[in-house]
């Protein structure tokens, strides 16, 4: 009894979780150098494994890309305020680290570092 109860459990488990990521964010730095105006910060959000809306500094807006994605980007695209801090995620958290990576891609690209 206890056996089958426990198959059962493990199946649902597996079967429940085996669907996808539901919804998660990512934020990334596109560059080919380390001047700043050839680095874009994108933020990217996605529901099971479909990118609905995206921030591109490159834009300054949110984009979206689904009928749901769509309507996030006017609704956050109204708010002044989560723009301006958007934008600013840019220098914070591009190009203060672009350069130490751009260092590591360039003096690591003879060698097999990648995993």
């Amino acid at each position: 009894m206890a056996s089958s109860f426990l198959s059962f459990s493990l199946l649902f488990i597996s079967l429940y979780t085996a669907d996808g990521f539901l919804l998660f964010m990512t934020n990334r730095c596109d560059f080919n150098s380390t001047d700043p105006k050839d680095i874009e910060y994108i933020q990217s959000y996605y529901y099971n494994k479909l990118e609905f809306t995206r921030f591109s500094s490159s834009l300054g807006k949110y984009v979206g890309y689904t009928e749901y994605g769509v309507k996030n980007a006017e609704a956050w695209n109204n708010d002044p305020s989560k723009l301006a801090r958007l934008r600013a995620e840019k220098e914070r958290y591009c190009v203060h680290n672009v350069g130490n990576d751009y260092h590591h891609a360039v003096t690591k690209s003879g060698e097999s570092v990648f995993l």
